[in-house]
């Protein structure tokens, strides 16, 4: 009667992982923090989490990287840290659940056909990811680094393949200040704000390689034009994904 982990991470802005942390009011195994600031910037904040007691909270786990391993890496390093876990509920780090919203996301996991489930109209702020989806449709692409379009491409690979997802728990939660809007969200380069052009121009980059991956009709969802296999070659299966180094380094932020 629990969920088994929670993960978040971050690359500043500790306060709003406290936030989400106190935020829990349903019973889960593991919260999982993934410290992607790289600099030692936050470390010590991040640490006094696994000292503070929580009372829907069993462990809590802070995994400092030594650099930013990206969005997708942190999701990636979830499902493997966790391997033995029916499901991981992943989310952004300025997320900030409200009353019933975790018990709401667990009941609509309780249905075995449903794969995913979203916690509002299929966003992918805050979403629970079952195991046999990653079987199914496999690990998020990492050339995504280090944020934008991880989620997007996942979502291409259902267009090819069907799956019974929950889009939404029908409970509000709050995105940065604001709740059932996103006017609010991408904290990340909000809190850092000399950063924010640099997160930008990847988000720009990333949408170019998944015009290269599925055609560009994934952003105009028209899921009968997208390509059916990955970069259109029949040969690559609809999980493949690679790690183009000097793609990833195009778009580093510095750490």
């Amino acid at each position: 009667m629990s969920i088994p982990v929670v993960s978040t991470g971050l690359i500043n802005g500790p306060h709003w992982v406290y936030r989400l942390f106190y935020s829990i009011d349903y019973p889960v195994d593991t919260f999982v923090v993934f410290n992607n600031n790289g600099r030692d910037q936050i470390t010590e904040e991040l640490d006094l989490l696994t000292r503070v007691p929580h009372p829907f909270v069993k462990r809590v786990k802070v995994c400092h990287m030594p650099g930013n391993v990206g969005c997708a890496g942190y999701w990636n390093l979830t499902v493997k840290c966790f391997p033995m876990s029916p499901y991981w509920v992943l989310v952004n780090h300025d997320i900030m659940f409200t009353p019933g919203f975790l018990e709401a996301m667990y009941a609509a996991a309780l249905d075995a056909d449903t794969g995913i489930v979203h916690g509002d109209n299929g966003a992918w702020d805050v979403f629970l990811l079952k195991d046999f989806v990653v079987k199914q449709y496999g690990l998020f692409d990492e050339n995504t680094a280090p944020a934008y379009c991880e989620d997007l491409d996942y979502g291409m690979r259902f267009s090819n393949r069907e799956l019974k997802r929950c889009m939404g728990v029908g409970v509000p939660y709050y995105h940065g200040s604001k709740s059932g809007s996103y006017e609010d969200g991408s904290q990340s380069w909000r809190t850092e704000p000399e950063i924010a052009q640099k997160i930008h121009i990847a988000h720009e980059l990333n949408k170019h390689y998944l015009h290269a991956k599925w055609s560009p009709a994934w952003q105009m969802h028209v899921d009968g034009d997208v390509y059916t296999t990955p970069f259109n070659n029949p040969a690559l299966p609809l999980d493949f994904t690679t790690y183009d180094l000097e793609f990833i380094r195009q778009k580093h932020l510095g750490f």
